[in-house]
């Protein structure tokens, strides 16, 4: 669904949101800006922040996070502190693994794994014990204890004229290392990521569940407006609860009940990497989704100003085009390439469209029908600033200052 600011673009989500419960349908919608979170027909509204009238708080636990997405977070180089940072999450790993019951020669203290002048094979028959676990690509570790497992994992390969222990503390290691433990211990208290790692309101993964189980519940709607924007945070969460949708879909659970899932500006989040050079992860997931998520059940509805922004193989893979007015030349020349069916005559059209009136483009479709969309029953709140009443009251208000 493309449109440049002021097309439509808002209303033909909500009219779309509206006939999907009407048909009997289910849906999510990622909503960046919270502008549709009090549109009727949303059963349950999801934010990361506490104190919101009629929503309910939820974080997504990391566990359910990739040590891909970690990296990406924490930065670490990629010679010195990368190499210690995944050592580091297979000790913690182990250690979950083994809480309770850890054996013979295997010393945890607080959950940290010591490693420095300790008995080499006790950990490494550990480790194979538990490989399944390790391989995970989950994080399933206390992450509270990272930052000073990789402490701990600062030790040189052997002991000395001992080749059975580890070694004792490597200084010059320990020091590279510093600036990565520093970062992960603020990051993962800081107040941006809380909705990652501080347990703040409802798991939303259970929630998600509960929704998908319940057929009293057609809609569900996550803001990400409360989500900061400093460490790429909305980018990567978005993108963590696309990969989970998808995962799901890949195990079936949509084949028998499929489920569509909106996601309003999708330029802020397709085709992108976060990260640095030192650590990245594509933000991937609902370019996959829009690819290879139709055959599972899962249908997303990307809605976008900028369709020049759209990887091309993910323009390839829809199937209806919702074009509304669009006045830069880049952004419809790529709408011309993503559909073969608009000719240049149509395309003529887009620039000159009406806010609410529309082109739609699709398989279904003997030719690219025009078409306005009616005024949905509740309209999202997508108005900017009204900039001509407050110069009014401001105005007023320096007369009666005047007189």
């Amino acid at each position: 669904m493309f449109g440049a600011t002021g097309g439509g673009k808002s209303w033909t989500v909500a009219s779309l949101i509206e006939n999907i419960k009407k048909h009997g349908g289910k849906a999510i919608v990622f909503d960046p800006t919270g502008e549709f979170c009090d549109i009727e027909g949303i059963d349950t509204v999801f934010a990361f922040e506490g104190g919101i009238s009629n929503t309910t708080q939820v974080h997504f636990p990391y566990e359910e996070v990739t040590e891909d997405d970690l990296f990406s977070l924490f930065r670490p180089s990629g010679q010195s502190q990368g190499p210690k940072l995944r050592d580091a999450i297979k000790s913690l790993k182990l250690a979950r693994a083994v809480a309770g019951s850890a054996p013979a020669g295997l010393f945890i203290t607080n959950g940290i794994v010591e490693k420095a002048g300790r008995a080499r094979a006790p950990y490494f028959a550990a480790v194979t014990a538990n490989a399944a676990s390790l391989h995970s690509p989950k994080c399933s570790f206390d992450i509270q204890n990272l930052a000073e497992q990789i402490k701990s994992e600062c030790v040189f390969g052997s002991a000395f004229n001992n080749a059975n222990n580890f070694g004792d503390t490597d200084k010059n290691s320990l020091s590279y290392c510093e600036t990565l433990s520093s970062r992960i211990s603020t990051l993962t208290n800081s107040r941006e990521l809380e909705c990652l790692f501080r347990a703040g309101g409802a798991s939303l993964v259970n929630e998600l569940e509960a929704f998908l189980a319940d057929a009293e519940r057609d809609i569900a709607l996550i803001s990400f407006k409360e989500v900061r924007f400093e460490h790429n945070t909305r980018e990567l969460l978005l993108n963590i609860i696309g990969r989970y949708l998808l995962g799901i879909a890949r195990e079936g659970r949509f084949r028998d009940a499929p489920i569509v899932v909106f996601l309003d500006e999708a330029h802020q989040f397709l085709g992108r990497a976060a990260g640095d050079e030192y650590g990245s992860v594509k933000l991937e997931a609902f370019g996959l989704i829009a690819k290879e998520g139709r055959k599972y059940g899962l249908t997303t509805v990307l809605a976008t100003q900028r369709p020049r922004d759209i990887p091309q193989d993910v323009l390839s893979q829809l199937g209806t085009l919702i074009v509304h007015r669009l006045t830069n030349e880049q952004d419809r020349t790529t709408v011309e390439h993503a559909c073969g069916d608009l000719d240049r005559a149509a395309a003529q059209f887009i620039p000159m469209l009406a806010p609410g009136e529309a082109i739609i483009i699709g398989p279904d479709l003997p030719t690219p029908l025009p078409l306005r969309i009616a005024r949905p029953k509740s309209p999202p709140d997508s108005k900017g600033p009204q900039f001509q009443n407050h110069w009014n009251d401001r105005l007023k208000a320096k007369c009666k200052c005047d007189e």
